[in-house]
């Protein structure tokens, strides 16, 4: 993981209050080829970010576009 993305992080997280302690977990990303299928892809990595969450996690869902 590169180091700005660890700062970034810390910076983040202490600016939450207690209650909401975070956990970095790092999610691989899969290889992209010229042909890869991008839907595929993304879909894929979703599923992997979702098993990456603890059973009783409160998921929101934010919109790329801000809608």
């Amino acid at each position: 993981m590169p180091h700005w993305v660890q700062q970034g992080y810390e910076e983040y997280a202490k600016r939450m209050p207690k209650e909401c302690a975070l956990i970095l977990k790092e999610i691989t990303a899969a290889k992209r080829q010229k042909n890869s299928d991008l839907q595929r892809l993304i879909k894929d990595e979703g599923e992997r970010l979702l098993a990456a969450l603890p059973p009783q996690a409160y998921v929101v869902a934010l919109d790329r576009q801000g809608v």
